[in-house]
């Protein structure tokens, strides 16, 4: 069976859906857990008694947390970019893709290899998360 530009096109943006999804559930993941740390560093933060194994505990957690972050930005970045060299490479076939396949390529970088190095707001966004939690961990309420 020959398969045929339509066919093609409509198959790369089946995977690229498909994954979508289930980045879609890991990111859900993701921020519970963001939740719980937020939740269990203002349990230390409220309670006087907190001890350094149970801080070292949610501190790790919540890097942890912070690493899953980095990496599903870095994934789903990834995948898009894999999505556009996808087109890239039926349109270098001489094959011509849609209107939104374009402008899709147009929007990503083909060839960029995967990085976890976080864009300006996506870092100030961590960092802003794991500034209240660690902060909540190790101050001491006064």
């Amino acid at each position: 069976m020959e398969i045929s530009f339509t066919d093609m096109e409509l198959q790369i943006w089946s995977i690229h859906w498909t994954a979508m999804t289930a980045l879609v559930i890991s990111l859900a993941v993701s921020l519970f857990a963001v939740w719980v740390g937020f939740r269990l560093s203002n349990g230390i933060y409220n309670s006087g008694e907190s001890n350094i194994v149970a801080k070292i505990a949610v501190t790790v957690f919540n890097l942890c947390v912070a690493w899953f972050l980095l990496f599903w930005w870095a994934y789903m970045e990834w995948h898009s970019n894999g999505v556009a060299n996808a087109f890239a490479e039926l349109k270098a076939a001489g094959t011509s893709i849609s209107p939104n396949a374009q402008m899709h390529l147009d929007a990503g970088d083909p060839a960029a290899p995967l990085s976890i190095l976080p864009n300006l707001v996506q870092g100030l966004f961590l960092g802003s998360i794991l500034v209240i939690q660690l902060a909540q961990t190790w101050m001491t309420k006064k």
